[in-house]
């Protein structure tokens, strides 16, 4: 029924879209077809496999047949970034391998996985959407290397053509303006990296449950800027575990409190039942002296009305003993979820700061060969007074393993290649007089 109903709805969004074309209605009806239309996505039209360093929009939806609606599963979506390892960390599923899956793959791979999880009869409706792909980088002998954006189609020579071009220098004030420029590169990449180490420090002592943080004595350094980044990241371990400890603490009183509540509960009801007790004794020798006789029946008929009263109150401490047993129950749960939803954050805030560390080691890898050809000396004089041509490779990763391929201007490239241009002297030319004489030498030798 759930089928036929979004199949319907479906082509009510067509028709609208048909029908409004003429007023502006292209932004609903493109909006409506990504929702219900399963796991389309026009970001991987042109690139089905994700790279690492990947980030993706995950959306989960379900159609529930009793509102009639599409629900957005807001505590499982949202934006995540692929691992050097080409995982991702999700909510409730874990660490998931993408591997060589497509857009569709993965997004069909986790619907599957949540069904599974959760224990569902239909798995729900999941989208990937592509946000951002690792750059590309270009170095060696053009005017601006560095970083750039990827963009699917991307070849060789548009690289190039991003980075400015063939580098040409004119005079030596220019190099030593690069260099400046990349030792300050070096060091501001460097302290980003050491930042990134320390709060990766903290991350794992938040994971751990340890009482403290400790830095390593080799990432001390004579400035002093590791130990002030440490002290600043100190600073705000102990702020969120003071504020783990005051919620959980909160909980903790809560059900202190509803126990304490129980137990005086339970003593009302012991007073009860001895109440219940002597009532029923004096009921019974009273029905006896009115069968006799000897005492009035609205004296029994006293005694019956607070009998009932009494049992009833016992209904009402009874209830509340319930209540309070739910209450305990529920405050349990909260105070399980709130270590849960804790190691959730903690989890996903060291998978983004250590693909942060990744990225900031390439970038200072990649600084210190432009420095070191910097360093060399001037490139246009080494390749001499004549025409250069340009060589180009490429160096790839694919997981931990890194590969460098010869290329052309036309060759495309990946997202996270790292293009390397080269001048050099053309081939040396042939003499084309000098052929003959060798070839009779070389006749000569033969017959001999």
């Amino acid at each position: 029924m759930g089928q036929l109903f979004s199949l319907a709805w479906r082509n009510t969004l067509i028709v609208s879209f048909l029908r409004y074309r003429g007023r502006g209605r292209v932004a609903f009806a493109a909006a409506a077809i990504t929702v219900f239309g399963g796991t389309f996505s026009p970001a991987l039209a042109d690139s089905d496999r994700f790279a690492p360093q990947t980030k993706i929009r995950l959306t989960v939806v379900q159609w529930v047949p009793t509102k009639g609606v599409y629900e957005k599963w807001d505590a499982i979506g949202g934006d995540f970034l692929i691992s050097q390892a080409k995982t991702v960390s999700l909510p409730i599923i874990g660490t998931l391998s993408v591997g060589d899956l497509d857009g569709a793959g993965l997004a069909a791979e986790i619907a599957q996985q949540l069904k599974t999880k959760i224990g569902l009869v239909q798995a729900p409706e999941a989208t990937i959407e592509i946000l951002e792909q690792p750059p590309i980088y270009v170095v060696g002998d053009v005017n601006k290397p560095g970083e750039y954006k990827f963009r699917p189609g991307l070849t060789v020579l548009q690289s190039v053509a991003m980075s400015g071009g063939e580098f040409r220098p004119s005079d030596g004030s220019q190099s030593v303006a690069d260099k400046t420029g990349y030792v300050g590169q070096l060091q501001a990449i460097g302290n980003a990296i050491l930042r990134s180490k320390i709060k990766i420090i903290r991350l794992q002592a938040e994971m751990s449950g340890a009482k403290e943080m400790r830095l390593e004595p080799e990432m001390r350094d004579d400035q002093g800027v590791a130990s002030a980044i440490f002290e600043q990241e100190k600073i705000i371990y102990a702020a969120r575990a003071n504020d783990m400890d005051r919620q959980s603490k909160s909980y903790l009183e809560l059900r202190d409190l509803l126990t304490s509540e129980i137990a005086t509960i339970e003593k009302k009801i012991a007073g009860t039942d001895a109440d219940i007790e002597s009532i029923e004794k004096e009921l019974t020798n009273v029905k006896s002296m009115v069968e006799r006789g000897i005492a009035l029946p609205t004296r029994q008929s006293d005694l019956e009305r607070t009998l009932r009263s009494y049992h009833g109150n016992r209904l009402d401490l009874v209830t509340a003993i319930m209540r309070a047993r739910q209450n305990i129950a529920e405050t349990t749960r909260n105070l399980d979820g709130l270590y849960d939803k804790q190691r959730t954050e903690v989890a996903v805030e060291f998978q983004s700061e250590q693909a942060s560390l990744d990225e900031q080691k390439l970038k200072q890898e990649t600084t210190q060969k432009l420095l070191l050809q910097a360093l060399s000396g001037d490139p246009a004089s080494q390749a001499g007074a004549g025409a250069v041509m340009l060589a180009f490779s490429i160096t790839r990763q694919d997981g931990i393993s890194v590969t460098e391929i010869a290329a052309s201007d036309s060759t495309v490239l990946l997202p996270g290649d790292v293009v390397r241009v080269l001048r050099k002297a053309p081939p040396a030319p042939v003499d084309a007089a000098a052929i003959p004489a060798v070839q009779k030498t070389q006749t000569e030798q033969a017959s001999r």
